[in-house]
Parts: structure tokens; C-alpha cells; sequence
């Protein structure tokens, strides 16, 4: 869907990967840290971060899940555990894909 909407540059595609791994490799163990310690301000800031990132990469299966964990620790309450599961697995998967796409 990027190249497409990049016309089919394969180059912008393969920076804006390079970008948000540089940025953004380990973030899943990031939210887990940071929920696991309670600390939802930082956790707000981080999902809040990220939610952007994913968004300009059109990656929006997991933008509810990651959403649902802003608005939470926004309000101060700590997000489900399954969400952030949801959450950390996605983020693993297009960490993954990333770096497929890349070692073409």
C-alpha cells in the first residue's frame, strides 16, 4: 500500500522502514516495561507516539488496539493486559515484515 502510494517507489518505502525501525525497533518491550511498572503517563506519551508513526504508515489493524491503551492511560487507568499482548504481538509482526521487506 506505501509503494502505492508512493508511485511505486520502492526507495521511499524502504526509508520510511529504515526510519521507524531506527525509531521504534524495540518498542513493544517498551510498553511492556512501562506497563508493567504502571507508568501511564509515559506509557500515554509512548502510545500516543506511536500511534501517529503506524498511522502515516497506514498500519491500521493494530491502531484500535493502540488507541484503546492511549485513552486509558490518558484517564490514568491502566489498560487491559490482553490489549497490550495485542499490542506488543503486532508491533513484533510489522517489525518483522519491516525487516523482510528490507533484506530484499
Amino acid at each position: 500500500m506505501l509503494e502505492e502510494m508512493f508511485g511505486g517507489d520502492k526507495e521511499i518505502t524502504q526509508q520510511l522502514f529504515e526510519l521507524y525501525l531506527s525509531e521504534n525497533s524495540t518498542m513493544g518491550n517498551t510498553i511492556l516495561e512501562q506497563y508493567e511498572a504502571n507508568d501511564l503517563p509515559t506509557l500515554f506519551h509512548t502510545t500516543h507516539t506511536l500511534s501517529g508513526a503506524l498511522g502515516n504508515l497506514c498500519e491500521m489493524d493494530i491502531l484500535p488496539a493502540i488507541k484503546e491503551i492511549e485513552a486509558a492511560t490518558k484517564t490514568s487507568n491502566q489498560p487491559n493486559k490482553e490489549t497490550i499482548n495485542t499490542v506488543v504481538e503486532g508491533l513484533n509482526e510489522i517489525k518483522e515484515q519491516m525487516e523482510s521487506y528490507l533484506s530484499r
